[in-house]
């Protein structure tokens, strides 16, 4: 039994577009707002908060059957400002 193409098991209006490298795929969502949505139905968990750049993201990583992904989503409210220097 042929295995569903990733785009069609995520939705592919969600993904704006995917970048592919020989080791890993960088997702960018459509609207960031569901990037952290994409990242848990792909069973990735963990976080990196980047709330110094403009605008702020989130960057989901973990590995997806066997894949090393990185998929883009925004900033967590959770994150407290960076004060500027």
């Amino acid at each position: 039994m042929r295995q569903p193409h990733l785009l069609t098991e995520l939705g592919e209006a969600r993904i704006k577009w995917v970048e592919i490298f020989r080791d890993r795929l960088v997702m960018h969502p459509a609207r960031r707002s569901e990037g952290e949505a994409i990242a848990n139905q792909l069973g990735i968990h963990v976080a990196t908060d980047h709330p110094a750049t403009r605008p702020g993201f989130t960057l989901w990583t973990g590995s997806w059957k066997g894949i090393d992904m990185y998929i883009y989503g925004e900033l967590r409210e959770a994150v407290p400002q960076v004060r500027p220097w």
